[in-house]
């Protein structure tokens, strides 16, 4: 069984990984810790060590970018956290696909500039056993990966 992974690179995002059939396997939020200068970042470990559970696993992942009206050193972290998931993938040989948010959104009818928390409304229909892990607005990271997931395990 090879299941299918979804995730959302952000400090706030998450990692859910379904089976072939759909089933919701775990939902887990981006592990993280603090770096020596006191900022959260990514914990490569910790992402491996969920990743691991899962060898073979298909992994679609947010393509990001900058976003607007974001500063300079949030930017570099943002993209250092992206650059971590990947080469944690990398190192793993799990297979990888990188998808614009445009595109995953627009798939499961989310309309563009919608508010972040519209995602989760949208994934707990899509995904039913989702629903206990998103009753919150802030999960929208979780929602986000739920629905990367299913994207991935419905455009093979």
């Amino acid at each position: 069984m090879t299941a299918r992974v979804g995730i959302d690179p952000g400090l706030t995002g998450a990692v859910v990984f379904l089976a072939p059939d759909g089933d919701l396997l775990a939902v887990v939020d981006m592990p993280t810790l603090t770096s020596t200068t006191g900022r959260r970042e990514v914990n490569a470990a910790g992402l491996a060590d969920l990743l691991r559970h899962y060898p073979g696993a298909t992994v679609t992942v947010e393509r990001v970018g900058p976003r607007p009206g974001e500063g300079a050193v949030g930017a570099f972290a943002f993209g250092h956290g992206f650059g971590t998931v990947l080469a944690v993938l990398a190192t793993l040989g799990h297979p990888t696909r990188l998808v614009q948010p445009a595109v995953w959104k627009r798939w499961a009818g989310i309309p563009a500039g919608a508010p972040k928390d519209a995602a989760v409304a949208v994934a707990a229909r899509m995904v039913p056993q989702a629903g206990p892990f998103l009753t919150l607005k802030k999960h929208h990271g979780r929602a986000d990966a739920v629905l990367l997931a299913e994207y991935g395990r419905t455009h093979q």
